[in-house]
């Protein structure tokens, strides 16, 4: 294959790309504002206060939360090629979950530049991912132990099961990943 072909298939690879994270950062924000909506209604009615004032933190919370993830996916590249994931149409995705799953190769050059950029994120901040989930683990034991004393002591081992799950998730995630990019490697 000549390099001019070369060039060609790399820039159309690139349009692709940039038309997916475009289409993927309105998805993702608009999951996201869906999301957030109830969050407040649902706090006034666990915490059992009418007050329209106490939504106003969690409202300033989640406009920072949404306007902070929308300008990283627009100044980020590897982000952006993440988010990219959330614009592909229903068939692309569930074929790619699939070869996660299975741990088979994926055929589509695209696909496969999104998965080695979200590949290669989970990489880099699994440290941070670990260790986040830690500290969410033991202050939320320690939150739960000291909140009331009726509190049922599997509570707490329901808690570290979870976060144990979660961990263990992601670093599947990271293997299922490798293995997959590896296939696909021509």
């Amino acid at each position: 294959m000549n390099s001019d072909k070369q060039f060609e298939q790399l820039a159309q690879r690139d349009t692709e790309l940039q038309a997916l994270a475009t289409r993927g950062r309105r998805r993702a924000l608009l999951i996201m504002i869906i999301a957030f909506l109830p969050i407040p209604f649902v706090l006034m009615k666990i915490n059992d206060d009418r007050s329209l004032a106490g939504m106003i933190p969690i409202a300033i919370a989640c406009v920072v939360a949404i306007s902070y993830s929308w300008t990283k996916w627009q100044r980020r590249p590897e982000d952006s090629q993440s988010v990219a994931f959330v614009g592909l149409d229903r068939k692309r995705r569930w074929a790619t979950y699939r070869s996660l799953l299975r741990g088979s190769r994926i055929d589509d050059p695209v696909v496969l530049t999104i998965v080695e950029a979200i590949h290669h994120h989970l990489r880099r901040s699994v440290m941070v991912v670990v260790a986040a989930m830690v500290a969410v683990t033991i202050a939320t034991i320690a939150l739960v132990m000291t909140g009331d004393d009726s509190v049922s002591p599997w509570m707490p081992v329901a808690i570290v099961v979870l976060s144990v799950g979660a961990i263990a998730e992601h670093r599947w995630l990271i293997n299922r990943s490798a293995k997959v990019i590896d296939r696909s490697q021509p």
